[in-house]
């Protein structure tokens, strides 16, 4: 049980202000010298430049990696080389004060950037910097603000709760986690319901993390702009222990419709009708949601797939989706909202928008749309808000 993932699985988030030395009645930030700031936060300045720090009096070198040109720098030039993405980094010294406080003022651009601390030449989580699962292991990260709806406002908020359930494909329980808008403990009301996957190197939290999307929807919900909806949250990976040292990977959608979605439906007051239940995901995520949404057309009529790896085929490695994709009147008849969006700078661009519109020619009611930027959670966050503001209406 120590190897489960609903065993280890947390939900880490803390505020970064704090102190060292308090006494009754009172709280002394700057006790014996130590500036509280500088030892536990970044600075985000009106400039959009960010202070970075990382304490560590022995180091003799440490330097900070982060990407130079995504979001509001990058250029639709770059999907043209499909190694960009990959390259596309600069490392910077940071100083040290006589403390031993390393610090290095950047500008990366307005919204989330990843950033990596350098130590020796040794890559190093900065554990009093805020950080995330990405790249199947842990990243340390800015947010500059960019646009409101992803900001803490002061709107009514939503709850966001942790659920086990077990898995017959696995024979393991799972974790899953779940957006419930704030008018839901007051109500007796039922809501559509939204399955949301993430991308590869990513887990289930992901979409709350980088992606903000309780923040999204509190916001969005709040303007009118987007129907209440319950999101759910699932890990991407499946696999079955096989007892030997070895795991075969088990069906994604299977799992949603089998396992998740019956538990959903038992503890959660939502709406059991194909209209009012959706899928969406990015990257690997993508192609999760086509088999859980084309898959499962009876369950499912509203499907939204962010840089999808697969880009948009209708027959991939393991399914053939022509049964939906028959003529354009089927497909319409089936699909309510079919949105299609990539970044201008993802080499998954020009190979996606062709695929759709050879369909779009036809007749099918697929919508497309690039976001500035590459394969980025700065892309993704603007497609699940404009994805939550076409569905259930």
């Amino acid at each position: 049980m120590k190897t489960n993932q609903a065993q280890n699985m947390n939900l880490l988030c803390f505020d970064m202000i704090g102190a060292k030395n308090v006494t009754p009645g009172k709280i002394n930030l700057y006790a014996k010298g130590v500036d509280l700031q500088k030892d536990l936060e970044p600075i985000y300045h009106e400039d959009g430049s960010v202070t970075l720090f990382l304490v560590n009096p022995k180091a003799s070198k440490v330097e900070l990696r982060y990407r130079k040109h995504n979001f509001k720098y990058s250029d639709p030039e770059y999907r043209k080389d499909p190694q960009f993405y990959s390259k596309d980094y600069v490392i910077e010294p940071m100083a040290k004060n006589e403390e031993g406080v390393w610090e290095i003022t950047v500008k990366p651009g307005p919204g989330f950037h990843s950033v990596y601390f350098l130590v020796d030449g040794v890559t190093t989580i900065n554990f009093r910097c805020p950080y995330d699962y990405d790249g199947s292991g842990i990243r340390n990260y800015v947010d500059l603000p960019d646009d409101e709806d992803t900001q803490l406002l002061n709107v009514p908020h939503g709850s966001v709760t942790r659920e086990i359930f077990w898995c017959k494909q696995t024979e393991r329980f799972r974790v899953c986690w779940v957006y419930t808008p704030a008018s839901y403990a007051k109500s007796d009301k039922e809501y559509p319901v939204v399955f949301i996957h993430h991308g590869g190197g990513q887990d289930e939290t992901s979409w709350f993390y980088p992606g903000k999307t309780d923040l999204i929807l509190d916001n969005l919900i709040a303007k009118g702009e987007a129907e209440e909806m319950i999101v759910v949250a699932n890990c991407g990976y499946l696999y079955r222990d096989n007892g030997d040292g070895t795991v075969t990977q088990m069906k994604h959608d299977e799992m949603i419709v089998e396992d998740c979605l019956p538990m959903i439906e038992e503890k959660y007051r939502v709406k059991k009708d194909r209209h009012y239940r959706a899928a969406c995901g990015l990257s690997m995520g993508g192609g999760h949601t086509r088999r859980v949404v084309f898959g499962h057309t009876d369950l499912f009529a509203n499907v939204g797939i962010f840089s999808s790896g697969e880009l948009f085929p209708t027959v991939v490695e393991d399914t053939d989706f022509h049964g939906v994709f028959d003529s354009a009147e089927k497909f319409n008849s089936l699909m309510d909202v079919c949105f299609i969006t990539c970044g201008d700078a993802d080499p998954r661009y020009d190979e996606t928008y062709r695929q759709v519109s050879e369909l779009q020619e036809k007749g099918y009611n697929i919508e497309y749309k690039g976001y500035q930027g590459q394969h980025e959670w700065n892309v993704w966050r603007y497609c699940f808000k404009d994805f939550a503001k076409k569905i259930f209406k």
